[in-house]
């Protein structure tokens, strides 16, 4: 069906505040969205941003997972108490947070601070491995990243296991839990990145570099630690 949907340039208005990349979208270029209703005739223009003047207008467009995430953390900064870690699911095109609350004189490098029970999601996000049965592909593994290095993370064993065995899913998905972790497994052995919802190999290439989940972790708190001081080649 026509529905009418073209992409263009934004115009000198709208070039501000348009954001492309990562949660985004693949587009390296600014992109706006132009719908003209085959019903009405009507002419609508959307189109992604980090602004929260445009992410908070009245008709509600252009408020996607990552500008949901985006008026989260500005939320929580401005709230002080809050603390988000940001959950990117590898090679699927979504992300949401997880989120807690700071007490007065707590450290997050306290023992036991980046346990689970610290941390609160909503339940969609919680029983995220059950999207694998969609039918639109499957994710490789699931990292939390924060501009803290303590709390970055590789959690996908979190993710792919339930509340009765010290994970995050609802214990009513136990007698599915065991086939959706082969089916992340087996998507990490995909060259092609046919089998992933994004398409992308992001999973197969960490896995043929033998890294493990330990390694992962170690990793991303090294570049959280290091961000903005070296370039993204220099090891």
């Amino acid at each position: 069906a026509d529905l009418g949907l073209t992409e263009e340039p934004p115009s000198p208005e709208e070039t501000p505040f348009v954001r492309t990349g990562w949660f985004r979208g693949p587009r390296v270029t600014p992109t706006v969205f132009v719908l003209n209703c085959p019903k009405c005739g009507a002419v609508s223009r959307w189109f992604r941003s980090r602004d929260p003047q445009i992410i908070l207008n009245p008709k509600r467009w252009g408020r996607l997972c990552g500008e949901q995430e985006d008026l989260r953390l500005d939320l929580a900064s401005y709230l002080g108490f809050i603390q988000i870690r940001t959950i990117v699911p590898l090679d699927w095109d979504h992300i949401w947070s997880e989120f807690r609350a700071i007490e007065d004189g707590e450290d997050y490098r306290d023992e036991g601070f980046n346990g689970f029970d610290n941390w609160r999601l909503q339940d969609d996000d919680r029983n995220f491995a059950a999207r694998l049965d969609e039918g639109i592909g499957s994710w490789t593994r699931m990292l939390a990243i924060s501009p803290i290095p303590e709390l970055c993370s590789d959690v996908t064993n979190f993710y792919l296991s339930c509340e009765c065995k010290g994970g995050l899913a609802n214990n009513r998905m136990m007698q599915d839990m065991e086939r959706y972790c082969e089916r992340v497994a087996d998507t990490r052995k995909d060259h092609s990145g046919a089998s992933t919802q994004a398409g992308t190999v992001n999973g197969y290439a960490i896995k043929r570099a033998g890294l493990t989940s330990s390694d992962i972790t170690l990793i991303m708190k090294k570049a959280a630690r290091e961000y903005g001081s070296r370039k993204w080649y220099q090891i």
